[in-house]
Parts: C-alpha cells; sequence; structure tokens
C-alpha cells in the first residue's frame, strides 16, 4: 500500500511539472499498426498534444490522430498516454478472378509511451505501445507498437 501510495504521489507531482520542452516535431514512425509513416506531433498546451501520422504502400493508405497527455520525467524525458483512431484504405486484386477489391478499415487505439528530446540538438525520439481495436470492417482486438524520430522545432 505504501509503494502504491508513493506512486501516486510521484505520479501527481511529475503531472505538475513542465511536460514540453518543443512546440512541433515532425519525423517518420515505423512499427504496427502503419508500418512506416510520417509523424508530427504538436503541443496544444504544455501537457496535451496531438499527433497524427500518415503513411501506406503499394494499394495502402493509412492515417492515424491521436490525443495525448504528457508528462516529464526529468530534463528532456517524457511519458506520455492518449487514444484516437485509426483509418486505413487499401485495394488488391483477386488472383483467379482479376477483380479488384478495395476496403476500409476503422479503428480505435490507445497509447502509452516515452519519449526523449535533446537538448542542444533537434532531435526527438519515441517509443510507444498500446492496444488497438478495429471497429469497421472486420472486428478485431490488436496491439501495435512504434518507434518515431522526429525534427524538434522549440
Amino acid at each position: 500500500m505504501k509503494k502504491l501510495l508513493l506512486f501516486l504521489l510521484l505520479l501527481t507531482a511529475s503531472s505538475y511539472s513542465n511536460a514540453q520542452n518543443y512546440k512541433t516535431a515532425i519525423g517518420i514512425k515505423g512499427g504496427y499498426p502503419g508500418y512506416g509513416s510520417l509523424n508530427g506531433k504538436h503541443f496544444l498546451n504544455s501537457k496535451s498534444a496531438i499527433e497524427g501520422s500518415i503513411g501506406g504502400g503499394a494499394n495502402t493508405l493509412w492515417l492515424q490522430g491521436l490525443y495525448e497527455l504528457n508528462f516529464s520525467l526529468e530534463q528532456g524525458l517524457n511519458w506520455y498516454a492518449g487514444g484516437g483512431l485509426n483509418l486505413g484504405f487499401y485495394s488488391y486484386k483477386n488472383q483467379i478472378t482479376n477483380d479488384r477489391t478495395s476496403n476500409m478499415i476503422l479503428g480505435l487505439n490507445g497509447i502509452v509511451g516515452i519519449e526523449y528530446t535533446f537538448e542542444d540538438f533537434p532531435l526527438n525520439v519515441a517509443l510507444d505501445t498500446g492496444p488497438n481495436l478495429r471497429i469497421i470492417n472486420s472486428f478485431g482486438f490488436g496491439w501495435g507498437a512504434g518507434l518515431a524520430v522526429r525534427y524538434a522545432i522549440k
């Protein structure tokens, strides 16, 4: 019980510190879902940020939008949690009938991650993970993770 209270106290104290050490970061993010995408994160205020990704490949387009709350651990090191939407479009050709089929996927994402922004160099690196729930086209549950490398604009 004492450990839980200590953890909650530290969590509350860290939430009052300023998590923002850049305003906008733009770069690339790899992982699942999305595999490889252009990525950007923009702070709305000292704790709230929006993150967006757009990616795709042969006959696919994938979009993700997230809302995140950010908390400082120490100078340059933050953790964040939030959620948002995934939207994907894909088409494929049936090799037997030569018919082309197009589909859309819509889902929800949860996210928790950690990021580090270098103080003397405008580089932000983030690692996150979380559940995803596909709602439209096929119902399913999965787990994803991503690694982002972004140019930080202070």
